[in-house]
């Protein structure tokens, strides 16, 4: 069923608290303490079975007294009766609920029997309920406050949504002194319903949200999760921190791919693929929802730095060009203006140094000069020296770039001298940071989702023999086998377009030399074993056999060697195939990640791949753009281009590859793991030369 909306978490006209408590101390206390010191201009109920009057407002003994609708209830009681209380809120008609009650799966045994039996009953339930085990709910600017974390934050633009309480209340104190603003704050508990997808699609649509950041430890739904992600980045900038980077995820796997993809790999493609940004730490998240809700997206990466200390100048050119940005000179045009009005012991470069004795002026007389112009991103730094006005300083910056259409952050080195323009800075919705590095660093990031933002690929769609690769696919499982190689794989390849090396298999050394000469020389060999994953390591592999004859004896060598290193290993013979032209040898690979479905892994292949690990990853469909990001991302992309006189990949058709094999992997349910090791790519195009798939 179409679950309902979250109308009633966002905007409640009358809200019942289940298990109020006469003492603010407890929780059923400090949520009704928390919701009335908000101020929240609706009605407010406490519910208590002992008590006529909580916190000097009038109690009811159950909700079902209550006169009047109840659009939201938070429910404080213990775990055992928390199912009780949601049915007497259906009973109700309540829309919504705050499960902030603990004692469920988190805490194990029949706790979670309780989750799993209130998880079933709400399948099917018309109420909408966050938690339970959660810190609860805040919408600022309804003066909303259902947790028991003390204080409300700012209103403003920024949707924070967690799945850690702790954080939460941390994250709350420490907003406070920054005057954030938040149009929703909320953690979620267990997520019995209500899951971060709910919350991303709710605060997508709602109009006073500008920037959403999340803290996410897992996703409930991958699947739902990204499409609603995809939908959410399009129209709003999203940043995420995911926590839990270990190896938590790993599966037992028979690949190079599997070994080298797992979960965190797939969550880093959907943000990626989604035109969202990863936050690496809490303060990071924090830093570049701060720089979004209040500042222009870059349009490029070109970075204007004005300083009045030359080292810290330096610093940040080097945090630019560590986060990919460019601090490039200044045209002659901009030269000219500031030598005007700058004293000639200034720098006219990039970074812009007025020189220690900088006074407001100064800086105001070189940000009218420079006007915004020739660059895509603006950071003004200020150290504390001898006569420094840091609140002058801040309020000439304010006035030199109003109406700039560029991100302005600051960054104010020093204590309690600069912290005056700090607060001017921030007063004003200029970031401002303690070092150069953040700022740079939250610059890079916009600039970085200013270009997913920009880019977003449609999947592609390629005309393909799908019916002749599934029938292919359907004789491979008819087999009772779950292991195949080249020799069994090529008919799906090719399916799908993807140029394979011609191969035969071969029982016998005899068979193969006959083999090769109808395939032509010359000819690769390689083992035949459903229990022998890397062929070299036994040396299950001879390349450039130009003769029958030097076939049958390599194929003879081959087999009683591996039979005295491996008797156990079942030998089914060997594979002849025609060598393939010269290229770079990748690998291209997919996994069937648990969460988010089929992604694909290009990187550089051959014996050396789990060596270097040198891999890039995307959800399947791909789109061309996705498929060049992705040849981008690797470390060894130059060698792509060509080098010390070597021709180029011809990028266009291992894009087009890359693409056909991400479709084959999405249509191909049966399939858990494909990879192509290596596919060989040349200047005249691309060719796979071994492959390895599991059923």
């Amino acid at each position: 069923m179409t679950r309902a909306s979250l109308a009633s978490l966002l905007d409640p006209r009358s809200v019942a608290v289940i298990g109020a408590s006469r003492d603010p101390s407890k929780v059923g206390g400090s949520v009704l303490a928390n919701l009335r010191s908000a101020g929240f201009a609706g009605r407010i109920v406490p519910v208590n079975v002992r008590a006529t009057t909580v916190q000097g407002l009038p109690a009811s003994p159950s909700l079902r007294a209550v006169d009047g609708p109840v659009d939201l209830a938070v429910i404080t009681v213990p775990a055992a009766a928390v199912l009780p209380a949601l049915k007497e809120c259906v009973a109700k008609g309540v829309g919504g609920a705050v499960v902030i009650s603990a004692g469920f799966r988190e805490s194990g045994g029949d706790g979670r029997k309780r989750e799993a039996e209130l998880r079933e009953w709400l399948r099917d339930q018309p109420i909408r309920v966050l938690g339970p085990n959660c810190l609860g709910w805040i919408r600022p600017s309804r003066r909303l406050n259902v947790t028991f974390a003390p204080g409300m934050p700012e209103a403003g633009g920024i949707a924070f949504v967690s799945h850690s309480g702790a954080l939460a209340v941390a994250i709350l104190d420490w907003a406070r002194e920054r005057r954030m603003g938040f149009s929703l704050f909320a953690s979620l508990g267990n997520q019995a319903d209500v899951t971060e997808a709910d919350v991303l699609e709710a605060v997508t649509a709602d109009a006073e949200t500008r920037v959403i950041a999340a803290y996410i430890e897992g996703v409930a739904d991958g699947r739902r999760f990204f499409e609603t992600l995809c939908a959410a980045a399009a129209v709003k900038p999203v940043v995420l921190l995911k926590a839990g980077r270990s190896a938590a995820g790993a599966r037992a796997v028979s690949s190079h791919t599997g070994a080298l993809a797992g979960s965190e790999q797939a969550f880093d493609a959907a943000v990626k693929q989604a035109g969202a940004l990863r936050a690496g730490t809490v303060e990071e998240l924090f830093d570049l929802a701060r720089g979004l809700v209040s500042q222009p997206l870059p349009r490029g990466r070109r970075l204007l730095v004005v300083t009045n200390g030359g080292g810290l100048g330096i610093v940040a050119t080097d945090a630019a060009r560590d986060e990919g940005l460019a601090v490039d000179p200044l045209d002659a045009a901009v030269r000219e203006r500031l030598a005007a009005v700058l004293p000639p012991t200034a720098s006219l470069a990039n970074p812009v140094d007025l020189v220690g004795d900088a006074d407001a002026a100064r800086y105001s007389n070189a940000l009218h000069a420079i006007g915004g112009a020739g660059a895509d991103a603006a950071l003004v730094v200020l150290t504390a020296q001898a006569a420094t006005d840091a609140l002058g300083v801040a309020r000439a910056v304010i006035g030199a770039t109003r109406g700039w259409s560029i991100p302005v952050v600051g960054a104010f080195v020093g204590g309690a001298r600069v912290a005056p323009g700090v607060r001017a800075f921030e007063e004003a919705g200029i970031p401002c940071y303690p070092f150069p590095e953040p700022a740079v660093r939250t610059l890079a990031g916009m600039a970085r989702l200013a270009e997913r933002r920009g880019r977003r690929a449609e999947p592609a769609r390629f005309p393909v023999r799908v019916e002749e690769s599934k029938a292919a696919v359907a004789r491979l499982r008819a087999t009772g086998h779950s292991t195949f190689g080249m020799a069994e794989l090529e008919p799906v390849l090719e399916g799908y377009g993807i140029p394979c090396a011609a191969a035969r298999p071969a029982a016998t050394p005899a068979e193969a030399g006959t083999v090769a000469e109808r395939l032509g020389f010359p000819v690769a060999l390689k083992l035949r074993s459903p229990d022998i994953t890397h062929k070299t390591e036994v040396g299950g592999v001879r390349l450039g056999l130009g003769s029958a004859g030097e076939v049958a004896e390599a194929a003879t060598a081959m087999l009683a060697s591996v039979r005295a290193a491996r008797p156990a290993a079942r030998l089914e013979g060997v594979l002849v195939q025609r060598m393939a032209p010269p290229g770079k040898e990748l690998l291209l690979g997919m996994i069937r990640d648990q969460q988010f479905g089929p992604l694909v892994v290009v990187g550089f292949g051959g014996i050396y791949v789990e060596v270097l690990k040198d891999t890039a990853a995307r959800l399947c469909p791909l789109g061309a753009d996705d498929a060049h990001e992705m040849l981008g991302e690797l470390r060894m992309a130059p060698l792509l281009k060509g080098v010390r006189g070597e021709p180029p990949v011809d990028l266009g058709a291992l894009a087009e590859t890359i693409c056909r094999f991400a479709q084959l992997a999405a249509d191909a349910d049966d399939l858990v793991e494909l990879e192509v090791n290596p596919l060989v790519a040349g200047s005249g195009g691309v060719m796979a030369v071994d492959a390895r798939a599991r059923i």
